[in-house]
């Protein structure tokens, strides 16, 4: 995923689709359900 796909992603100017979520938590080192459940959860 090149930045300017991530910074419209972040920006709402595309919309994050399940391919995007795979890519970005590949990157983050975390599950998909991670980056959806976000900080604190359980």
């Amino acid at each position: 995923m090149s930045n300017t796909m991530l910074s419209r992603i972040e920006l709402a100017k595309r919309r994050c689709d399940i391919d995007d979520l795979v890519a970005i938590a590949e990157a983050l080192q975390v599950s998909p359900l991670a980056l959806l459940q976000g900080p604190g959860a359980t």
